[in-house]
């Protein structure tokens, strides 16, 4: 089976993560694949070096005269569906969208159409899949997002203890966007924790726009380290006593997978999808609201308990070792399956009908198109 996976970011988050994580699983399982992307690009660069085709557009509009015909397009992000949408209506190939993000899809026609026309539709979390369900007008599965098997050098999470210092270490993982990833909570968190622990350090690893605005706010303290992109992301994990993610939105929460399987105990909000992940805080400390004062309480908790603490990783690393890419691939085997023998089983029913039945089929498929019938219709030849 050929796959075509297309994610066009120009920067590299979970979501191109978890790209390459579902690549790597399905080339071990000897599936033929390339990935559109944008030239230059991190996710370019990381694939290459995996040893992944790719094949390399900065639109949605170019990139579509090639000869590798896949079997099925795999969408990993919004403007990708554009993409799909024109192979499918030129080529006729089937495409599935994953959705990662908990915002409305554009309320355009075209866009709900693009969604509805897809053999499938997932989400990364119950939370994506229901929101995103009443706006497409469709039903949407779940397939949640994996662990990356990071496997750190123990030499390279040493020496990033070494450079961080002796006191216990608050990290964090994500782009630096505090309207949606809540940096400035953990920062003014830390102020007031630093106030009982002099010790202790914050690390944040991530680039983004709120980059200076969150410097300022850390007052020139060389506690608190903005350590910028950093590719062995995972050994920087690996050395956090506590991994603190404060979000304020978000699908599904890759990295606090990441840091459960690494052993890393969890403090995180109740955004999004991430209840889905930590439970009822029974593989780790889910808090209700942003207040600094409860998050660097928390925090103190946390260090402070270590039978709690080790009892939370344990049931944590249980939980991220269920959902590792192997799981996550053979879901989405199933999916590309169930796309396939769809194909067949219309292509076989088509074939077995009348001129009149055809056309008969064919007309009514476009009435419920017309009515916006949330089914999956084939794209069909005009009638001559």
């Amino acid at each position: 089976m050929k796959i075509s996976h297309v994610n066009f970011a120009r920067g590299f988050g979970g979501g191109e993560r978890q790209t390459l994580n579902l690549i790597a699983g399905l080339k071990r399982c000897g599936f033929d694949q390339i990935l559109v992307c944008r030239p230059g690009s991190e996710l370019q660069r990381r694939a290459s070096e995996g040893g992944i085709a790719t094949h390399g557009t900065y639109h949605p509009l170019l990139g579509h005269a090639r000869s590798w015909s896949p079997d099925i397009i795999h969408v990993h992000e919004a403007r990708a569906a554009y993409w799909a949408a024109i192979e499918h209506a030129v080529r006729k190939t089937d495409y599935i969208i994953t959705r990662r993000s908990p915002h409305p899809v554009s309320n355009s026609s075209l866009t709900k159409g693009i969604y509805r026309e897809a053999a499938d539709v997932v989400g990364v979390s119950q939370y994506v899949s229901s929101r995103l369900a009443g706006q497409i007008s469709r039903s949407v599965g779940t397939i949640p997002s994996a662990a990356t098997d990071h496997a750190p050098k123990l030499e390279d999470v040493q020496k990033i203890r070494e450079y961080l210092g002796p006191g216990p270490v608050i990290g964090h993982v994500g782009a630096l966007r505090d309207r949606r990833k809540g940096q400035s909570v953990l920062i003014e968190a830390f102020h007031k924790l630093a106030e009982r622990m002099p010790e202790a350090r914050l690390v944040l690893v991530g680039e983004g726009p709120d980059k200076a605005r969150l410097s300022s706010l850390a007052r020139d303290d060389e506690r608190i380290l903005l350590a910028g992109f950093q590719e062995q992301v995972g050994a920087w994990i690996a050395a956090m006593d506590i991994f603190a993610f404060p979000s304020r939105e978000g699908g599904h929460g890759s990295a606090v997978l990441d840091a459960m399987a690494l052993g890393v105990p969890v403090i995180a909000s109740s955004a999004g999808g991430l209840p889905e992940i930590l439970g009822d805080s029974e593989r780790g400390v889910l808090l209700q609201n942003h207040n600094p004062a409860e998050w660097a309480a928390a925090m103190a908790a946390v260090l402070a308990h270590g039978n709690v603490r080790g009892h939370k990783v344990r049931a944590a690393y249980r939980f991220a070792r269920q959902h590792d890419i192997s799981r996550m691939c053979e879901r989405y085997v199933g999916i590309y399956e169930g796309v396939m023998r769809r194909r067949q089983s219309n292509s076989r029913h088509m074939s077995q009908l009348s001129d009149e039945e055809f056309w008969t089929q064919i007309d009514a498929s476009e009435t419920g198109k017309n009515r916006g019938s949330p089914g999956n219709q084939a794209s069909l030849p005009q009638r001559r």
